[in-house]
């Protein structure tokens, strides 16, 4: 009877040691830190415990181990015990019981049932568990370095290095919980969407998001107040930089709410505002702290010899994360049309990565920022209405030039073309 119940022992041991390895290794870093943050009793038990799992793991192997071979012992001494005493056979039969029947009850008592409820229960058990392993991690230490210092030569040949320690998550694994979490309707697509912005806007530069040089609203200091105001009414917009010469030498910014207060004793130059003035290299996660540094709304940008390439708001940056802002003075644009036949006239401003987005192509975004610019390096030649370019499966036509740059562009799905090539329009 004894044996039994030392038995039971043993396998209930065998149940908690699987228990406690299920549970400690499918928390997340993440998991763990919440626990502690909420002061749950046992979470810093736990999270000493993740910062070294491979401390961990061999304790409970080596528990789990020497209570499975001492359950597995008792059990053909019972098991002899029981042949013998009814004359039932020899030594042989009794072992081949025994290791069925534990087998059997280690597999579902010893493994899969306590695993599947510790699976379920990680956060609960890993706070139960995490006190009996680190007192083991005490008691066995000696144990674990010795295993250890014959492991480790085979480990190191089998396994090679250890991997540096890298970050608990990555991007890659924060968008894919964000495409898991939306397919599941535990967030909108827009929240994903506008989290993803966030990871994609760290990367953006000023050049993908300028206003380009033709788009500029300016104007020159000798300008009359009624002519700048005029100008701002015209635009819509709530500031303008303003030139000398040309765009390539913006002295400051004229603000509509200055015009308000202008004194005529004063000259245009007495209201103008600082403008800072940034390459279109420069990422716009660091543009946009410059730009709360400088308290300013507007910046221009310039190309690698210092001239005027496009201008930048304020407003530019926080549309890349939350979407398209449009104003009571500002009239929406249409940047993408889909026709009857299926095809799509598209604005020759849209960037390449926003049209990839919306239509599903895959058009290289690295050498062209808008679709205007990817159609007019693929024709090698100005631009006249017609010309064509064919990508993949896709045909792109020049709808509207103005100025040598392409404004609209028609696609149109071509099925079974494959390659690249432009051809005369």
């Amino acid at each position: 009877m004894e044996k039994i119940v030392l038995l039971i022992g043993l396998l209930t041991l065998s149940a908690i040691f699987s228990a406690a390895e299920t549970a400690l290794t499918s928390l997340s870093h993440i998991r763990v830190s919440r626990m502690v943050e909420q002061q749950l009793a046992g979470a810093k038990l736990v999270q000493r415990l993740k910062k070294r799992p491979s401390d961990f793991l061999a304790i409970i192997l080596i528990g789990n181990n020497l209570v499975t071979i001492a359950a597995a012992a008792i059990a053909t001494s019972i098991s002899i015990g029981f042949v013998e005493a009814r004359g039932l056979g020899h030594v042989g039969l009794a072992v081949g019981i025994a290791t069925g029947i534990m087998t059997l009850l280690i597999l579902v008592f010893g493994e899969i049932t306590p695993k599947t409820v510790a699976l379920r229960n990680a956060e609960r058990l890993s706070l139960w568990v995490a006190p009996i392993i680190i007192g083991l991690q005490i008691l066995l230490r000696p144990v674990a370095y010795l295993i250890g210092f014959f492991c480790w030569p085979f480990i190191f040949i089998f396994g090679g290095k250890a991997p540096e320690k890298g970050p608990f998550i990555t991007e890659e694994e924060i968008r894919l919980i964000l495409t898991a979490g939306e397919s599941e309707g535990v967030i909108e697509r827009e929240e994903r969407e506008m989290i993803t912005s966030i990871f994609e806007f760290g990367e953006t530069v000023a050049r993908e998001v300028m206003t380009p040089r033709p788009d500029i609203t300016a104007a020159e200091p000798n300008r009359t107040i009624d002519e700048i105001k005029n100008i701002i009414l015209d635009s819509g917009h709530s500031r303008i930089p303003i030139y000398e010469g040309n765009l390539d030498n913006v002295i400051g910014l004229i603000y509509a709410k200055d015009l308000l207060k202008f004194e005529q004793e004063k000259g245009l130059r007495d209201f103008l505002r600082p403008v800072i003035i940034i390459p279109e290299t420069k990422k716009v996660s660091e543009l946009l702290h410059e730009m709360q540094a400088a308290r300013t709304h507007l910046a221009v940008i310039v190309d690698e010899f210092g001239m005027t390439s496009g201008v930048v708001t304020l407003e530019d940056l926080i549309e890349e994360i939350v979407g398209e802002i449009h104003d009571e003075f500002e009239r929406e644009e249409r940047m993408v049309d889909k026709l009857d036949d299926g095809s799509f006239i598209v604005d020759g401003r849209l960037s390449l990565k926003d049209l990839n987005d919306r239509l599903q192509l895959n058009l290289p975004e690295k050498k062209y920022d808008t679709i205007g610019g990817f159609v007019f390096g693929q024709l090698g030649r100005a631009p006249s209405v017609g010309g064509t370019v064919k990508f993949e499966n896709h045909k792109i036509s020049v709808e509207r030039v103005l100025r040598r740059r392409i404004t609209r562009v028609k696609i149109t799905r071509l099925p079974n073309i494959i390659g690249e090539e432009a051809v005369g329009g």
